[in-house]
């Protein structure tokens, strides 16, 4: 086999954990509100696909016509492979729109107008919505007076064509302006409009656009990548700044437009457009339906149920008030977002007003927009600590938000460091020194996921909080040798011993580890490892998997998006078995189990085993020690691998094949009840 069949490509994997996010919108157990949602998500994954990866394999396209040897053919082959799945794709979208949820929304006194006339019966009310909220953010080009037009990113637009050719316009729809669903109440029914429909409706009662032929709905999606080269010549967060502002206005990569356009119209409009005719696709009459996050009718039945989020585990000794007493006492190990993120503010929070803390260093990587965490960073500051901060800029469409919040800490005092050229920090790790009588103490979080108590509310992660001294040292290392902010990392200079910590000795423990089960197996004692990862990509790694495959380790993978890893292939991968978890919450957790000669050493972290995260970011992966968490781990992880509700396998050309006998075993709600009974054989402190 050669070496480029061993893997499938990372762009026509992630498609199909795209393509399981939309099979769960069309499941008949997920409540009707939330296959909206669903919907929502895979609209946006999918624009965000076009804005990031397209603009590579339109490069590699461009490649092949110039034969350059050092590119795999497969990636030769994927453009027309990823356009057909996700033709194929939307056409399912429709279908699930149009055919189960629409007629399903109806049954619940519920109509979506969707491509259809609006009832005359709303008319006045609609008329009066029109001319009073929607007409003053009309913005209207008269082609015949302007040459050209550049369409916005993701902004909404009408072409419309007079009759006769007396006149073509381009119709700006304000659905950032305005709400893009408007809901009317009549005899006891909730009637959903887009705006697009009401303004195709009443723009033709306008005497310039009376003679109408024809409107058509169109959007451009452009590429988001932006370049602030190696070395910045002045203020990285000031260049920044100014390469969001260019994002919107970049390379054109899709012209989304409505598929009853006929051709010669089309070739009109990319005229008017300057767009070459091969980033043209066919889509419905509406765009941008990742707006149905805000679908403005919510019942609760018709919704998940809430799921009271558990407070943290604790001890049976009730006299601790201080959450470092209770990590001193014991680690902390949560699991968001089946138990309250309220732990980690607490560790910020008492953090900015102990007297006995002197230092706080912390990395953001995505900071929620009205970031608690952050607020308590600067009152730390503002109390006299010393407060280190790396706010990592390069944060793909959240470095906006990460500008400013740099801006307000650094202005209250913080001392911030910024991005590192050629390399991004995606670790999520903050430490908290004391000093006390007796000299100084430790006290940390390492955690999966970003320290962002929004994101903490839906996606799946690990967190630990400890006082740890020996871990807590290393992170200490990490911290004090950010601030540089070199290029080329000395690996003589730091030593970590416990933690693993990419571009230093992550990736060859990695190796060390599965080389260690391999020997066991080698010698027929018992050998396994089960990782959880969000993307599977990096190929020195999984050939290490394939090896420890072949002398007989038992593999277990939970790969929710990109596994360029090809399970179940004879004599390579045939002990290797893959599945996928989409349902309720985004599983982002990162874990890794190692049978290791029965002592089981496992690991959480911020590092999936991609290219980036392997060889051009700054993670952490972090030991648990105690042997309950170990065991509630284990327990979680095996939870998820018997989902039989929400999972798929992975099969070995990247598609979801579905479970033989599939059941009503949802992981997360089992891993749910399990917290919560076991939150009943301890008093809760923390």
């Amino acid at each position: 086999m050669e070496e480029s069949d061993q893997f499938n490509s990372r762009d026509i994997s992630w498609l199909h954990f795209n393509q399981r996010v939309l099979e769960e919108s069309e499941k008949s157990y997920v409540p009707l509100l939330e296959r909206l949602q669903f919907l929502a998500i895979y609209s946006s994954n999918l624009d965000e696909f076009y804005r990031v990866r397209m603009p590579v394999l339109g490069a590699w396209k461009k490649i092949k016509k110039k034969k350059e040897s050092n590119i795999h053919h497969q990636d030769l082959t994927v453009f027309k492979k990823v356009k057909k799945l996700i033709n194929r794709q939307q056409t399912h979208y429709g279908t699930i729109l149009t055919e189960k949820i629409i007629p399903a929304l109806r049954d619940e006194d519920i109509f979506l107008i969707y491509g259809e006339a609006i009832p005359e019966n709303l008319v006045p009310t609609l008329r009066d919505y029109f001319y009073g909220h929607i007409s003053a953010f009309l913005v209207i080009t008269d082609l015949q007076k302007q040459e050209g037009f550049f369409p916005v990113n993701s902004q909404l637009y009408f072409f419309v064509l007079l009759k006769d050719n007396a006149g073509k316009f381009i119709v700006k729809i304000p659905s950032e302006e305005v709400s893009r669903f408007v809901e009317l109440q009549e005899n006891g029914r909730s009637y959903v409009l887009f705006i697009d429909g009401i303004i195709r409706r009443f723009l033709t009662e306008r005497p310039e656009f009376s003679n109408i032929e024809n409107i058509f709905s169109f959007k451009v999606t452009r590429d988001a990548e932006i370049d602030i080269g190696d070395h910045y010549q002045s203020d990285i967060a000031e260049a920044i700044e100014k390469e969001i502002a260019k994002r919107e206005y970049g390379l054109a990569v899709r012209l989304l437009y409505e598929q009853k356009m006929p051709k010669t119209v089309l070739l009109d409009l990319l005229q008017y457009l300057n767009l070459d005719k091969k980033s043209a696709v066919a889509g419905g009459v509406y765009h941008n339906l990742k707006d149905f996050f805000n679908f403005p009718v919510w019942k609760s039945d018709l919704a998940y149920p809430v799921m009271e989020q558990l407070r943290v585990e604790g001890s049976k000794d009730v006299s601790f008030i201080s959450i470092f007493d209770r990590m001193k006492q014991e680690d902390i190990l949560l699991h968001t977002p089946y138990q309250s993120y309220d732990t980690v503010l607490r560790f910020f929070n008492e953090a900015a007003i102990d007297s006995e803390v002197a230092e706080i260093y912390t990395t953001m990587y995505r900071v929620a927009k009205d970031s608690r965490i952050a607020q308590a960073l600067m009152t730390a500051s503002r109390n006299g600590k010393k407060v280190f901060v790396f706010v990592e800029l390069k944060a793909r469409f959240d470095e906006e938000n990460n500008v400013r919040w740099a801006r307000l800490l650094k202005a209250a005092g913080v001392y911030i460091t910024y991005s590192i050229p050629k390399l991004k920090v995606h670790a999520k790790v903050a430490l908290a020194i004391r000093r006390i009588s007796g000299g100084t103490e430790y006290y940390g979080l390492f955690s999966t996921g970003n320290l962002n108590e929004k994101t903490a509310k839906v996606y799946t992660d690990h967190s630990l909080l400890t006082a740890n001294q020996t871990l807590l040292k290393e992170l200490h290392q990490l911290f004090l040798f950010l601030p540089a902010r070199r290029v080329k990392l000395p690996q003589d200079e730091l030593s970590f011993d416990h933690l693993l910590v990419a571009h230093f000795n992550l990736l060859d423990r990695f190796i060390q580890l599965i080389n260690d089960e391999i020997a066991e197996a080698m010698q027929g004692k018992p050998a396994s490892l089960f990782l959880k990862l969000n993307n599977l990509e990096e190929e020195k790694l999984i050939q290490k998997l394939y090896e420890a495959s072949q002398a007989g380790v038992e593999i277990r993978l939970l790969v929710r998006g990109i596994c360029r890893l090809r399970p179940g292939l004879g004599g390579l991968s045939e002990n290797i078995k893959v599945k996928r978890i989409v349902g309720r919450f985004l599983e982002h957790g990162r874990v890794f189990y190692f049978h290791h000669r029965g002592r089981e050493l496992l690991y959480l972290g911020s590092a999936d085993w991609m290219v980036r995260n392997i060889h051009r970011r700054i993670e952490v992966c972090f030991p648990i020690l105690l042997l309950k968490q170990k065991q509630q781990l284990r327990h979680i992880l095996e939870l998820q691998w018997k989902d039989d509700a929400s999972s798929v396998w992975i099969g070995k050309n990247s598609e979801n094949i579905p479970l033989e006998n599939p059941g009503l075993r949802h992981a997360q709600q089992d891993i749910y009840d399990y917290l919560k009974s076991a939150n009943h054989e301890h008093q809760p402190l923390v």
